[in-house]
């Protein structure tokens, strides 16, 4: 039925207010702030923050709280103080709690991370889409609840495997601080990285302030225009400004001079200026500014800065918080109004966008994204500008800034990314396999960055002659793997590249290289037949290549007792330790009280005897698992000991080596070895250790510790920003076999700051 016009027009002016609702809805829904911040306060603050310069640092972070989000503060050493509760963070409010920040001291006796961690979630089980939960961890130690290390011990797997998870479900991320080299840095880190939020490290407590404005910028993420100076540009969308100033010693007031030279200062303010200052900076926030040129009268610091309430923003998408080096990136970047994009092309086309990244090496690189390769303006229809990351992504913390220049206004967005190269831990092992010593790599994916359903790992060995096999990780279960580093003919130092590629956590596809670790398979040197009696003597004996046979691990088959002079000669026991001496029965007799005597017709020689075969059978295990980490020096107390299990397999060895000898010719197939499962090296004993592949597949794996070969910055459409020669018209698909030359890799023209 045609709708008479009236109802036609309405209809319409329905279909266009339910447009801008569904828009202003969408803005709407975008997560606010509610940050809760922990602080050390154990004792030993006193020597980590002498001037408890924490204090300033939390109403910094306080008063940088935006309105309508919500804050709280708690303390803690052995127990836990809540000091500010959360609650809706406003001005009227900000005044009325910040003094409480002062009780802020160095008197607690533990660190109980874990309860503060339980107590500052408040309960809360499940994710708020209204709200962006940070947790934000400041701490000098380690966890610490008890004088007994064990229930250190506990504690800190409990935060790990109960706390934590708990708090990833409740949609918390935490942003910890580690204050001085003391705290338990891998352990602070691995709080961040499992819950998606970040680690920082203040060197000092002059340090915290810029720490902290980091984690507020991470949590709040706010639009700033751009400090050029001591002079920054206001327009009539800005509803409010809020310029924070870093004060130096000696430093005259602050003062702030409006676009019609109005002075404004602490003690001469205005209606529409809220002042905190504080003797390490000032907080200025100006509501409803006058449009036009501002500036602050204070020294130049690269840290001050100006962030802006407005109804123009900046939005930029797609770099997590925690990334690694081989992701391919693509930085979004759109322009809003009221939470809406503008594509306007009149509007667009006026723009002057520069992408920089600030690299953790020192570089600067930056780009136009408002310009194509040929210099024209570009202008997106859908009205989104983006830039590939590529080779500038290494290991470490970089800093991503968009600064955009509309002629009549200006503003500019930062985002902090970490990257990070390690996505597995490694530790050294070894087992008993079947008489010989077999060492091996325990392999833990690193929670939170990795997908660990999509992993695939594999090792490149180079042996001492320099000859490389491939070797597959095996998989253990929850994130665990193992790695067999078998020797082959060639004793000595063997380096084990691992490559690790499938899917980040962010659900990019990556490819990096660990290591090289270095898995020790050095010969044992002992002395001659009769080095022995001269290294009695005090004189130098000549060293000899010991056989592979010697490096057998003893077992209950040696029948022969020690060599004559006594297992104590064989093993000299630290000092503090005592080793029984067992060699000589009458010692033992001596000792026995008669009440204890044997039986009548009872000999006990025959406990003598295998009592003196395992103390040299542990001596021997203990010695030789310990000798190869000993000086030349001390190598000379363990000689005897060594000798002593060579005589004990010489006549063995010589049937074993005959009968060898008849099968050189007949090719011997390798086969597989069962895993031993003990204590301690917490494999599963159904678990099969894999035979090394002497051909090596193409292609190889790298010789060198890898490098993104990503091109940097490289825009959209091949619109590469201009870094090398070499940075243009690199296709999409990147790192495709991890084939590196000898040369090492260097970035190309880097902008130094």
């Amino acid at each position: 039925m045609k709708l008479p016009p009236l109802s036609g027009l309405v209809f319409i002016t329905l279909l266009w207010t339910l447009f801008y609702a569904v828009q202003n809805s969408q803005a709407a829904e975008q997560p606010k702030s509610d940050m809760r911040v922990l602080i050390d306060i154990s004792g030993s603050m006193k020597q980590s923050d002498p001037q408890n310069l924490r204090i300033p640092a939390v109403k910094l972070l306080l008063n940088l709280a935006p309105d309508n989000s919500r804050f709280g503060i708690w303390s803690f050493g052995q127990m836990v103080n809540n000091l500010v509760p959360s609650a809706a963070a406003s001005a009227q409010w900000k005044s009325s709690v910040v003094s409480k920040v002062n009780l802020i001291n160095s008197a607690g006796l533990y660190t109980n991370i874990g309860l503060a961690l339980e107590k500052a979630s408040m309960g809360q089980t499940k994710p708020d889409p209204e709200w962006e939960r940070t947790l934000v961890l400041l701490s000098d130690g380690k966890v610490d609840i008890s004088k007994d290390p064990q229930r250190n011990a506990a504690e800190k797997q409990r935060i790990l495997e109960k706390v934590v998870p708990r708090l990833q479900q409740a949609g918390f991320h935490i942003h910890s601080v580690a204050l001085s080299d003391n705290a338990d840095l891998g352990f602070l880190k691995e709080l961040s990285i499992r819950t998606g939020g970040s680690f920082s490290r203040a060197g000092s407590a002059d340090e915290l302030l810029n720490v902290f404005v980091a984690a507020a910028d991470r949590a709040n993420v706010p639009d700033q225009v751009p400090l050029e100076g001591n002079h920054f540009a206001i327009d009539d969308s800005i509803e409010e400004f809020t310029a924070l100033v870093f004060r130096k010693s000696g430093m005259a007031e602050t003062k702030l001079v409006a676009p019609d030279g109005s002075q404004y200062s602490l003690k001469q303010g205005s209606h529409n200026v809220s002042w905190f200052a504080d003797q390490e900076f000032d907080l200025i926030t100006v509501y409803n500014p006058m449009p036009g040129d501002w500036e602050v009268v204070a020294d130049i610091d690269p840290d001050n800065r100006v962030t802006v309430v407005s109804n123009l923003q900046v939005n930029m998408e797609g770099l997590p918080e925690n990334v690694l080096e081989g992701e391919n990136l693509v930085m979004k970047m759109t322009l809003s109004e009221k939470g809406r994009t503008i594509t306007n092309p009149n509007f667009l086309k006026l723009m002057e966008i520069t992408f920089r990244q600030d690299a953790a090496g020192g570089e600067t690189f930056e780009g136009k994204l408002s310009e194509s390769s040929d210099g024209e303006p570009k202008v997106p229809a859908d009205g989104i500008y983006s830039a590939k990351l590529g080779r500038t992504i290494t290991d470490g913390t970089h800093t991503f800034s968009i600064v955009l220049d509309g002629k009549t206004f200006k503003r500019k967005k930062s985002q902090v990314v970490m990257v990070h190269q390690q996505v597995l831990e490694v530790t050294p092992a070894y087992r008993d396999n079947q008489g010989d010593l077999l060492q091996y790599l325990n392999l833990q994916t690193v929670t939170g960055l990795v997908n660990p359903e999509d992993i695939q790992i594999v090792a490149q060995i180079t042996d001492p002659q320099g000859e490389k096999s491939i070797q597959n990780a095996v998989e253990l279960g929850d994130g665990k793997y193992t790695l067999d580093v078998p020797a082959t003919d060639s004793k000595g130092a063997y380096e084990v590249l691992v490559r690790v590629s499938g899917t980040s956590l962010n659900g990019h596809p990556f490819e990096l290289v660990q290591g090289p670790y270095t898995v020790d398979y050095t010969p044992i040197e002992i002395t001659n037949s009769d080095a022995g009696d001269r290294l009695a003597a005090g004189e130098t004996g000549t060293i000899e290549t010991f056989d592979e046979g010697a490096l057998e691990i003893p077992t209950l088959e040696v029948e022969e007792l020690p060599p004559e002079g006594g297992a104590d000669e064989l093993y000299e026991p630290p000092e503090g330790e005592e080793l029984q001496d067992v060699s000589e029965p009458d010692s033992i007799a001596e000792n026995t009280d008669s009440s204890d005597a044997s039986p009548a017709g009872f000999d006990p020689t025959w406990i003598l005897v295998v009592l003196g075969n395992l103390v040299v059978i542990g001596g021997g295990i203990f010695i030789y698992m310990k000798f190869l980490r000993k000086t030349d020096e001390e190598q000379s107390k363990v000689v005897q000991e060594i000798e002593a299990v060579q005589q004990q397999k010489k006549q063995k060895q010589s049937k074993a080596e005959a009968e060898n000898s008849e099968q050189d010719a007949a090719p011997v197939p390798k086969s597989e070895t069962k895993v031993n499962a003990d204590a301690e090296s917490a494999v599963k004993p159904d678990v099969v250790a894999k035979d090394v592949v002497n051909p090596v597949p193409e292609p190889p794996l790298p010789e060198q510790s890898y490098q993104n070969e990503t091109s940097a910055l490289e825009l959209e459409d091949d619109e590469t920003v201009e870094v090398g020669d070499d940075s243009d018209g690199v296709p999409d698909e990147q790192y495709p076999d991890v084939d590196m030359t000898d040369d090492e890799f260097q970035l190309d023209d880097p902008k130094k700051d």
